[in-house]
């Protein structure tokens, strides 16, 4: 892996995703409900998405891409709302619900590997010990409160 692909692949979502728990918390803590906050993260992902689509000149999508990127959407408008849930309903703190929400990487590499093929081209060994650490980790963590 090269250090752009290492950094635009994993270090800068990272951050920003780390970040983004941070100002979810602190969204819900100033008294945004779930539904107003799902709707004003919405608008900027589609306010940032569509000026993109229309600087870049990008070619009129096909109704399957939409298809697959609003699926994309509305797990993803799950999974936010479940975690604005925990933090702002059940007072999880971000430092759990984060690292327990991380484990999406295990779906994501099963379904991927199925998928897409993946495991034929990544070292199995590899996968299998980070997906046990990751596990590892979850379990330590859901016992921290």
């Amino acid at each position: 892996m090269t250090l752009s692909e290492l950094l635009v692949g994993g270090v800068v979502p990272a951050v920003c995703l780390g970040l983004g728990a941070v100002f979810m918390r602190a969204s819900l803590d100033a008294g945004a409900s779930i539904p107003l906050y799902l709707a004003v993260v919405g608008s900027v992902v589609a306010l940032l998405g569509w000026a993109a689509f229309i600087r870049t000149g990008s070619p009129i999508p096909s109704v399957r891409l939409v298809l697959l990127a609003a699926t994309m959407g509305t797990i993803w408008t799950l999974a936010i709302a479940c975690m604005a849930y925990g933090m702002g309903v059940l007072k999880l703190p971000v430092s759990i619900i984060t690292t327990l929400t991380n484990s999406n990487a295990l779906i994501a590499v099963l379904v991927s590997a199925v998928a897409f093929s993946e495991w034929r081209n990544v070292n199995l060994s590899l996968v299998a010990l980070g997906a046990l650490l990751i596990c590892a980790g979850a379990t330590v963590i859901s016992l921290a409160r």
